[in-house]
């Protein structure tokens, strides 16, 4: 009897722990990956953009086919994600990462249309990889035009060198901007089967 309760006690608890980690496994996925191709020299060279699938602020994770280091990037290499929160299809903000040397920098920025841009503030950052690095902002910073449900972004890089005198740029995605809708916000979709898939929303 003692040894039953035993195994019911440890089939309980590896169930539990197995719950725990599907649940773990389920809150660090990402919700969108969008790949790019190898078309650009330099050492950020995007190949993919993840979306981080998280409740709290978006984050960014940049994948590029190279490695680099922190000291390579110093006054060389930059990475970028601008934003769109207006009522038109420019981009209001961009995130900004830097390095100073030993580490990497992120700071939030808004697009003026005359005079230099506005500095807002420093955003958090990391690097899980020696090919990536993420970023994230809360989109309470961000001002969004009276009846934007979503926003846009794009991510580019610059990175300057012997292999690239006038600077290597690239973009991710190279087309269209990604349209991401604000937490709350989504359409939901019709219950009609017939029903025609709904357009992307006017700017």
């Amino acid at each position: 009897m003692i040894a039953r309760r035993s195994l019911r006690a440890l089939g309980a608890l590896a169930a539990a722990i197995a719950t725990v980690a599907v649940l773990s496994l389920a809150a660090g996925a990402h919700d969108s990956d969008f790949n790019d191709p190898n078309d650009t020299g330099g050492k950020l060279d995007v190949a993919e953009v993840r979306v981080a699938h998280e409740p709290g602020p978006p984050r960014w994770s940049v994948l590029t086919f190279a490695e680099w280091t922190n000291p390579q990037m110093w006054d060389r290499g930059y990475v970028m994600v601008f934003l769109d929160t207006r009522d038109d299809a420019a981009a209001d903000y961009y995130l900004l990462v830097r390095s100073t040397g030993s580490r990497l920098e992120g700071t939030l920025w808004q697009l003026r249309s005359k005079g230099p841009d506005s500095y807002l503030g420093t955003v958090p950052v990391g690097r899980p990889t020696t090919r990536s690095v993420l970023v994230q902002v809360g989109l309470r910073r961000l001002a969004f035009g009276p009846t934007r449900q979503f926003y846009r972004w794009r991510v580019q890089t610059v990175f300057t060198s012997e292999t690239c005198p006038r600077t290597c740029q690239d973009r991710a995605p190279n087309a269209e901007q990604v349209l991401q809708w604000r937490p709350g916000m989504s359409p939901t979709p019709s219950p009609s089967p017939s029903a025609s898939p709904s357009e992307a929303p006017a700017p």
